[in-house]
């Protein structure tokens, strides 16, 4: 859990950093250390979007303000986690987003929140559904 809160702070970093460059609003991208598992993707995403402590030796988190939609992949399955800022939801339903993306390779779609909804895509091998395979048309 530890590993998987620093990937995702440190993604953060970078997320917010490109945002502040460029006016971003949405981003997508693949997370390695949950290995397929959602529940440890959603706890990647709350590293994201945790307020960076400015005190702290290194910075972490900081893109809270930033719509997100992460993917890992393991041998069994491609998780996916959505995130839309309250501020967003008017733009962006963080369900129909995650439902759309999930609808392009038949993945199942979870639980939903306002703010945060998962789904997953279980690997098939015999229709050829590989999560290191399909993540990257995903994203």
């Amino acid at each position: 859990l530890k590993k998987v809160i620093k990937e995702g702070g440190k993604r953060g970093v970078e997320i917010e950093g490109a945002a502040d460059m460029g006016g971003l609003q949405f981003f997508c991208t693949a997370m390695d250390l949950p290995d397929g598992d959602e529940e440890m993707l959603v706890e990647s995403m709350k590293a994201m979007n945790e307020k960076v402590d400015e005190t702290a030796e290194e910075r972490r988190g900081g893109s809270g303000h930033i719509g997100k939609m992460i993917f890992s992949a393991g041998a069994e399955q491609l998780a996916v986690v959505a995130y839309v800022p309250e501020d967003k939801r008017t733009v962006l339903s963080c369900e129909e987003w995650l439902r759309t993306v999930l609808a392009s390779q038949q993945g199942e779609f979870m639980r939903a929140a306002p703010d945060v909804c998962v789904g997953r895509v279980k690997t098939n091998a015999d229709k050829g559904v590989f999560p290191l395979k399909i993540r990257e048309p995903m994203i």
